[in-house]
């Protein structure tokens, strides 16, 4: 390694230590541009919360980084150049000097590293190659943004992915507070604590459109908006296409026999609480239920997401298999992410032998 491959002083930076929602993101991408990753990839559908994170990681630098952003439409945000041209705008990068500290974003390429080899896009991702060499030895860093993941092999070692994350716990108390004026928040103690974990899932732009809704509606925030926010969820939910939220009412009185399981339930039924977790009782990781058709598999997944107080998602694993090759992976991630969000939460996979269908059917699904 040569000197100008060397971090030097100016390229580390002082991270500020108030508690701020997205510090921990902020902090892993300002390491990785400290030690010059030269192509990053965020994956979102949120574009302008994930912006104001890099605008903070390229604040924090000592000193500061250039933020850049481009897209086909507008061109650069600095002055409406290379509009229409991602070659125009990867040569801007190109050319930029090594020794200037900048962070260049480019939103929304996945159409063209969706189909590289065409005569249009091959040269595209060649240049993304010769680029990302260069970067290697310069303060400048390149980052991809797009709602979907796509990368040709060609970029595959070069390229480090991000899921940008949907608000957690932390961050929703600190949108609701910023969206609504104390005096009109007229929830405490534990309804604040069950408006912020029905908020859990919904992306930042759906939690300000429903408290934005009750402050129109009544000028203030209160209990009863709780159920607007589940219809909300509910709502984002189906839109997946791949998730359904139940909303199960049925007891352990309604499942006949099965009284392992309706022990197990009841014995983990407070796992989830501060206490047990004090004690370092781990969390319920999950059942298996086994059985011909009729035997109360669904209603039992149903009750315990009932008894245990925990909303309730539905996987159909049929739907996860799309005849895109990588769609079906591109379905698994967004569920993933959706239930991790949630958690906790009973993630009811149904007939999940229809996963492994391909294993022993010869049938090729999505990736060949």
């Amino acid at each position: 390694m040569t000197n100008s491959q060397l971090p030097t002083e100016a390229d580390y930076t002082v991270v500020d230590s108030q508690n701020q929602p997205h510090r921990a993101l902020v902090e892993e991408l300002d390491l990785m541009i400290r030690a010059r990753y030269p192509l990053l990839y965020i994956v979102t559908v949120e574009e302008e919360p994930l912006e104001e994170v890099l605008s903070q990681v390229a604040e924090y630098s000592q000193p500061p980084r250039r933020l850049l952003l481009w897209d086909i439409v507008r061109g650069w945000n600095d002055n409406g150049s290379d509009k229409g041209s991602v070659m125009a705008a990867l040569s801007r990068i190109s050319k930029a000097p090594a020794e200037e500290s900048g962070i260049f974003v480019l939103r929304d390429l996945h159409p063209i590293l969706m189909s590289p080899y065409t005569d249009k896009h091959a040269p595209v991702v060649r240049a993304l190659r010769n680029l990302t060499r260069d970067l290697k030895r310069s303060r400048k860093t390149l980052v991809l943004t797009s709602h979907t993941l796509e990368l040709p092999a060609e970029l595959l070692e070069e390229v480090t992915v991000i899921d940008f994350p949907l608000p957690d716990v932390q961050e929703i108390n600190y949108l609701t507070g910023q969206l609504v004026v104390p005096e009109k928040l007229k929830v405490t103690g534990l309804g604040r604590e069950q408006l912020v974990k029905a908020c859990q899932g919904l992306s930042r732009g759906r939690i300000r459109r429903v408290l934005a809704k009750a402050l129109a509606a009544k000028q203030q925030v209160d209990e009863t908006d709780i159920d607007g926010v589940l219809e909300e969820k509910k709502q984002a939910i189906r839109q997946t296409g791949i998730l359904e939220f139940f909303t199960a009412r049925e007891s352990l009185k309604n499942v006949g026999g099965l009284e392992n399981l309706k022990h197990w339930v009841r014995m983990r039924k407070d796992a989830f609480t501060e206490e047990a977790r004090r004690y370092g009782i781990p969390n319920p990781k999950g059942v298996l239920l086994v059985g011909i058709q009729g035997t109360g598999k669904s209603l039992s997944a149903k009750t315990i997401a009932n008894e245990w107080r925990l909303p309730l998602l539905r996987l159909d694993t049929g739907r996860l298999f799309g005849g895109i090759v990588g769609e079906s992976e591109s379905k698994v991630r967004q569920m993933i992410q959706l239930a991790e969000a949630m958690a906790p939460c009973v993630l009811w996979i149904d007939e999940i032998d229809k996963a492994f269908g391909n294993i022993t059917g010869g049938v090729d699904g999505d990736s060949g």
